[in-house]
């Protein structure tokens, strides 16, 4: 029979990385929220408006955008936490620092945001700025960087 207790200094398992970056992406996920919201205000919307985007219905409603967008932030936090397990061996990016590959990521999914949403689509989430979106996309992957321990 195998124990599943870890020592220190063990390397997690793929399921301890899923759980750890889905909580850390959730996280993560607040504050990306946080930056979008003031970065609302300085635009003159309301932090009801701006999660209302998320909401993929039609009712706009800031309760329910705001928990897809934290369900959304978390699978993103546990692909990276896997992704990040996955290549703990890589030379290349064994490497570099945690918060770089954050960055990254955080970056590439606003790269894929972007493209998935082009001009002319009916989603709300078009209504944000490019470099609101940017910049709270960033966040979210240097916290995703900072805070998932590398093991």
């Amino acid at each position: 029979m195998t124990d599943s207790k870890r020592l220190a200094g063990d390397k997690t398992t793929m399921g301890d990385a899923a759980v750890d970056g889905l909580i850390t992406g959730i996280g993560a996920g607040v504050l990306m929220a946080a930056v979008l919201i003031v970065a609302g205000l300085l635009v003159g919307d309301g932090p009801g408006v701006v999660l209302g985007r998320f909401d993929p219905g039609a009712a706009a409603s800031p309760v329910t955008g705001g928990l897809m967008h934290l369900a959304v932030s978390g699978v993103y936090g546990a692909l990276f936490g896997l992704g990040r397990r996955l290549m703990s061996g890589w030379p290349p990016l064994s490497r570099l620092p945690g918060w770089l590959i954050g960055l990254a990521y955080g970056l590439l999914l606003w790269a894929v945001a972007q493209a998935l949403l082009p001009p002319g689509t009916e989603s709300p989430l078009r209504e944000l700025p490019a470099l609101h979106f940017a910049l709270a996309h960033a966040a979210f992957g240097l916290t995703l960087g900072l805070a998932l321990p590398r093991k």
